[in-house]
């Protein structure tokens, strides 16, 4: 049992309060002893010193005690001697288990100051005090010991529905009709159970939304687009103006790669991050470049090691560096580009070419939206930093040790 639990704080609350109640009135039952002790030796003492009087009074002597639990004393010495609750005229001393009572004689001429009684030694207060003094430590005990078993026995009743109730949350699956235990009950556990069971049949409305949305944009979308991109490959004198041809190419090629990084982000599978090394991304997406753009003399600089890692998702990096890297030959103009990873930042920077002669590429553009959709996603911060000579992009992503 987690002492973070519902269980546990019920049992720890309940037991304690208990406990303290059990303390309080062990406490009263003690001084209650403790006052009958005090009173049964007030009378006692009081009979003893008006006998003790009378027959002075009539004899001019004294007689004998009555008991050997007294002792003709005189007064003593208050350091070690209290008055007791009941009775101001009376003075006790308690040390161990021993108690001894005075109580001054109220008359002058006594050959002493007053009676002591040795409360040990009266039979049936010593034996009633030392029986009840035995059984109410028993007694409490016993409360003790019962009270933290039905603590327990409670705090586990009280803890079940709810925890029936998570499990029964936990056992939910997405492609499943909602069926959480509890929905019956007609108290608080009941209207949470209910609670979750909208909660939750509101979430797989919205998720079967997402996966049909999903599956509309990758079929009805891609169809088209696909198309598109073999008209224009097959038939490209169907446009004749090579300017509106290579806008239509462009265009398409924005809209596909624009499709390619929202799927993404809508895939469950996509949103599992791991160490990756940099490296290979990069080594991929440049190779893309020459691929598409044979003849085009384009300069990447890497600054980079070879055992680098981030954590993230392979995927959405290669989407994230196709992005950036295709900007830097659009808007570079060709001239380059250098990438470097160092002291947690990832940099893309390319310079401005104002120049009307771009290369075609693929990619989006200026996506700059859905590239920090990517970051987001990833839980990587991104800057973007321009001048009249240089774009730069700085990531700060998740460094993995190497």
């Amino acid at each position: 049992m987690k002492l973070s639990g519902i269980q546990a704080q019920l049992f720890i609350a309940f037991g304690s309060l208990v406990l303290v109640i059990n303390l309080f009135y062990t406490r009263l039952s003690v001084l209650f002893v403790d006052v009958t002790e005090d009173i049964v030796a007030s009378h006692l003492l009081d009979l003893e010193i008006q006998r003790l009087e009378q027959h002075w009074l009539n004899t001019d002597s004294i007689t004998a005690l009555s008991s050997s639990a007294f002792v003709l004393s005189d007064v003593p010495d208050t350091e070690n001697w209290q008055p007791t609750a009941i009775d101001n005229n009376m003075i006790i001393d308690r040390h161990a288990e021993q108690a001894v009572y005075f109580k001054a004689f109220s008359h002058t001429g006594f050959p002493a100051g007053g009676v002591r009684m040795q409360a040990s030694a009266l039979t049936p207060l010593s034996s009633f005090t030392d029986v009840f003094s035995v059984f109410l430590f028993s007694a409490s005990a016993a409360a003790i010991i019962l009270a933290i078993l039905s603590t327990w026995f409670l705090a586990s009743r009280l803890a079940k529905p709810l925890q029936a109730l998570a499990s029964s949350v936990k056992e939910q699956t997405h492609d499943a009709p909602c069926a959480i235990a509890g929905i019956d009950r007609q108290d608080e556990i009941g209207t949470l159970a209910n609670t979750f069971t909208a909660t939750y049949s509101a979430l797989q409305d919205a998720w079967q939304r997402e996966r049909d949305f999903t599956h509309d944009v990758s079929h009805e979308l891609r169809t088209p687009i696909t198309l598109l991109k073999n008209t224009l490959a097959v038939q490209p004198e169907s446009v004749s103006n090579d300017t509106e041809r290579q806008l239509l190419e462009q265009a398409t090629n924005t809209l596909q790669q624009t499709v390619e990084v929202l799927l993404a982000l809508a895939r469950k599978e996509n949103l599992q991050f791991s160490p990756v090394a940099v490296m290979p991304v990069l080594e991929r997406v440049l190779l893309a470049i020459h691929h598409v753009h044979p003849d085009l003399m384009f300069d990447a600089e890497l600054d980079i090691d070879d055992n680098a890692k981030v954590i993230g998702n392979a995927y959405l990096m290669t989407l994230l560096c196709q992005n950036l890297v295709n900007n830097g030959v659009y808007h570079g103009g060709g001239k380059g580009m250098t990438i470097s990873l160092k002291d947690g930042q990832w940099v893309f920077e390319n310079p401005l070419a104002d120049t009307s002669d771009r290369p075609y590429y693929q990619g989006l553009g200026h996506g700059q939206y859905l590239v920090q959709r990517i970051a987001s996603v990833m839980q990587w911060e991104i800057a973007f930093e321009q001048t009249a000579q240089s774009y730069r992009v700085v990531l700060a992503p998740l460094m993995a040790e190497k």
